[in-house]
């Protein structure tokens, strides 16, 4: 895993505000447009909607490897991020902030407290927060299920 990574994308424009996404990595296409408060179509995932589930699909992938290689089991992960676009004073636009909310469901409740460091850990590991400007707030919730 030392070699670097190479993630490849192709766009095409579908019309002035709006575009197919193809990866030759097997991926299937996925529709973007610009969002609607910006005259893009509704229903169609934005460059702003991505921004943010990168940062939140990276937690979760993080998260659960760390866990898995810490014995820790998940019983279920969900997480509610939203991220907030700012108009700056030189007039362009930029998300200043991504507020994570992961919901982590474990089955013992000896590792609650095993299970919120590691989802600290996670995102001072996740390398989508890493590479980004914006600030990442995390609000973690651990619950332990109920037997059935």
């Amino acid at each position: 895993m030392d070699q670097p990574h190479l993630y490849r994308v192709a766009l095409e424009s579908e019309g002035p505000k709006a575009g197919t996404l193809r990866s030759p990595d097997s991926l299937p296409p996925l529709p973007v447009a610009s969002p609607p408060q910006f005259g893009g179509p509704p229903g169609v995932w934005s460059p702003e909607h991505l921004f943010v589930a990168s940062v939140a699909s990276c937690l979760m992938t993080t998260f659960r490897a760390i866990a898995d290689m810490s014995g820790l089991d998940i019983v279920e992960y969900t997480d509610s991020a939203s991220g907030k676009l700012v108009k700056g004073d030189d007039s362009l636009y930029s998300i200043t902030e991504v507020t994570l909310r992961p919901r982590v469901v474990i089955a013992d409740q000896r590792q609650v407290a095993k299970a919120e460091r590691l989802i600290e850990k996670a995102e001072k590991a996740c390398l989508i927060s890493r590479s980004v400007t914006a600030v990442i707030h995390l609000e973690p919730e651990v619950i332990v299920a109920v037997p059935v």
